[in-house]
Formats: structure tokens, C-alpha cells, sequence
């Protein structure tokens, strides 16, 4: 497949609904926890590769036999995003006042390789970043001066994530809001990002959420739900204009083999996540038909490092 492979997207959140948090099923949370979470991803339209692991520390703020308040903490660890065309290093910190609700932020920096057609810089927001044009950027010699090519950065994320569940129903929202520095080429103002499948300003900021409505079972080892996602970078004068928002619909199944609070191998299992764009330049039917959707697939693990009391 070669430089096509110029989709690489380095984020496709997990489907299960307690990943990211991590909460115990059975009991509350001990005082101090090492914990530790690995996915591994596989999506098309647009199509990416990626490793998405953290490993971390949580000091439980107060004890309470409430399942809406037990699960609540402070901490913050180290976090790792690989793919064959770039990487992104950083840590992380986060506070969970209770169960329902969970503020983080990161701070990564990130590096391309100038492999498999990324990164590419553009003059303004309006630019043509279409499938076809970044693949044929992508198929350029090295002495093109709109080749693809190795560049490093910054970025920056806060975060809230809040989620309520009755009985078998849940409902989660993750809201996140982002700050991008790069080292852009010369007279280059955006660049697309394919963490968000967005063309985004360089010192400029974005905003998506994810909201998911779900069934769970099967002793929570069986999700079943839809996800709507909405992204929209901001532009400053220096980016110029473009109407570069995205919105997808469409259902998620994740499947968890076994689930053990506190075992250091937890809920290993796999997930499906099928989401048909709503509203994107280029994938809502301007050149790939709205009907091709994003499909993900992959398999998701995580565990304690330090034995329950």
C-alpha cells in the first residue's frame, strides 16, 4: 500500500464505556493505584494504524460506599500514541470529585517521521486537503516543495469526561479542547492532523466530544451503544477561512473476555465502532460517498500494578 497509507490516524477511541476511567465494578477504589491501559487500532475512511497506551498513579481523595461517588481520585502518568508515521509523548494528569465525573489534561510532544505521506502543511484553511490530493502530495519526490516531511511540535488537551448510568443504560459525554504549535514549513499556516481527520491551525485550537448513549451486559462485559462525534477547529486571521467542522453518527460493540477488579491483566477484548460522516468537506459525498463509514477495530486491555488491600 505504500505512501497511500497517508491516512494514519493516531486516535480512535476505545468503545468500552469504563476504559478510560478504569472503574471498579465491584468495590471502590484502594487509596493508591498504579494502573495501566494498551489499545491497539485499526480504522478505514480514514484509514490509521495505532498504539494508544498510558500507564499511571491515582490517590483516592475520600473513602464512600456510594457508586456514584466512590470512584474518585487524583493522579497522572505517562502517556504513548505510535504509528508508523509519527509519535506523540507526553503526560498527563486527572481528577475524578466522583464517579460521574473525570477533568484530565495533557501535554505531548509530538514528532513526524516524514513516512507514509505526513505531515502536510497547507497555506490557508480553505486548502485543498482532500483524499486525493494528500495522496498525491504523498507520492511526490523528497525535493517537491509540497512533499510530505519530517516536522516535531507541541500540543496541549483539557478534558472532561461525565457519565451517568441506570441499570444496563448509559450515557457518556467526552469533551475535549486542544492546542496545536508545529513547525510548519515556510509560508504554511494549517496542517492536516490526523488525530482528528481535521485541517488544523498551527497555534490554533480545536473542540470535540464524543457521546455516547449504550446498553451494558452480560456482567458488563458486553457493550452495546451509538456514538456521535463532532469535531471543529478555530481559525485566527493568519489561517484564513475554511469550514473545515466534521460530524459522524453510527453503533459501537465492544466485547470484554473476562473482567477482575484489580488483576494487573483486566478486560481484554475487542471492539467494533462503524460511524457514517454527517458533515465533512470531503468524506459526505464531495469525493468519497457518504455512504462508505468510518469503520475501527481493535483489541484493548488494562490492569492494576499494585495488589488490592
Amino acid at each position: 500500500m505504500g505512501k497511500r497509507l497517508v491516512w494514519i490516524a493516531l486516535l480512535l477511541l476505545c468503545c468500552s464505556s469504563d476504559l478510560s476511567a478504569q472503574t471498579l465494578f465491584d468495590r471502590g477504589p484502594p487509596e493508591n493505584r498504579i494502573i495501566h491501559r494498551s489499545l491497539f487500532a485499526l480504522r478505514v475512511n480514514p484509514l490509521g494504524l495505532i498504539y494508544d497506551g498510558r500507564i499511571g498513579y491515582r490517590r483516592r481523595l475520600y473513602a464512600s460506599e456510594s457508586t456514584a461517588t466512590r470512584d474518585n481520585y487524583i493522579g497522572g502518568g505517562l502517556q504513548l500514541n505510535l504509528s508508523p508515521a509519527d509519535t506523540r509523548v507526553g503526560a498527563y494528569v486527572e481528577v475524578a470529585p466522583a464517579s460521574f465525573l473525570t477533568l484530565w489534561g495533557a501535554a505531548l510532544f509530538d514528532a513526524y517521521f516524514g513516512t507514509f505521506g505526513l505531515a502536510q502543511s497547507f497555506p490557508s484553511a480553505s486548502a485543498d486537503f482532500s483524499p486525493d490530493e494528500i495522496s498525491r502530495r504523498a507520492d511526490l519526490p523528497d525535493n517537491d516543495p509540497l512533499a510530505p516531511y519530517s516536522t516535531t511540535g507541541f500540543e496541549a488537551t483539557l478534558g472532561a469526561d461525565l457519565q451517568f448510568r441506570l441499570r444496563s443504560l448509559l450515557v457518556r459525554s467526552r469533551a475535549r479542547v486542544g492546542y496545536f504549535d508545529l513547525d510548519l514549513r515556510a509560508g504554511d499556516h494549517v496542517y492536516y492532523d490526523q488525530f482528528y481527520d481535521l485541517l488544523i491551525g498551527d497555534q490554533g485550537w480545536t473542540v470535540t466530544n464524543d457521546l455516547d448513549v449504550a446498553w451494558i451486559g452480560m456482567n458488563n462485559r458486553l457493550v452495546l451503544g451509538l456514538r456521535y462525534t463532532a469535531s471543529a477547529p478555530f481559525y485566527s486571521d493568519e489561517h484564513g477561512d475554511g469550514d473545515n467542522n466534521s460530524q459522524r453518527l453510527g453503533p459501537l460493540i465492544s466485547y470484554s473476555f473476562k473482567i477482575k477488579d484489580g488483576a494487573a491483566f483486566n478486560a481484554p477484548g475487542v471492539f467494533l465502532l462503524v460511524q457514517w460522516w454527517l458533515d465533512h468537506r470531503y468524506r459526505t459525498g464531495a469525493e468519497v460517498s457518504q455512504a462508505l463509514p468510518l469503520i475501527g477495530v481493535g483489541f484493548q486491555f488494562y490492569g492494576d500494578l499494585l495488589a488490592f488491600d
